[in-house]
C-alpha cells in the first residue's frame, strides 16, 4: 500500500478524533465527558465525515506533489536566481 495514502489516512483519524473530543473539552456543560462526545457526534457526524474525506484527499495530493514542486518549481527559480534578498533588492 502507498505510504502517502496511509499517512493521509492517519491525518483523517486524527481530524476525526479532534473533530470529536476538542469540542468536549471545551464545552461548560455539565454532563458527563461521554455523553458530551456522543450528542458532538450525532450533530455533526455530516460534517466530520466530509471534512475527513477532503482531509484525505488533501493531504494525499499534497503529499503526492511535494516531490513535482521541489524538482520543478524550486530549480526554475534557482535558474532564474532569484532569492528573497534580490527581489527585495530589486524592489527598492
Amino acid at each position: 500500500m502507498d505510504y502517502d495514502l496511509i499517512i493521509a489516512i492517519v491525518a483523517a483519524m486524527v481530524n476525526i478524533v479532534f473533530s470529536l473530543f476538542l469540542p468536549a473539552l471545551f464545552t461548560r456543560v455539565n454532563l458527563p465527558f461521554r455523553e458530551q462526545v456522543q450528542e458532538n457526534y450525532e450533530n455533526t457526524k455530516h460534517i466530520i465525515l466530509v471534512s475527513s474525506i477532503l482531509t484525505v484527499l488533501f493531504v494525499y495530493v499534497s503529499l503526492k506533489i511535494t516531490p513535482w514542486v521541489n524538482n520543478n518549481v524550486f530549480k526554475n527559480l534557482a535558474r532564474l536566481n532569484l532569492s528573497p534578498t534580490s527581489t527585495m533588492s530589486m524592489t527598492r
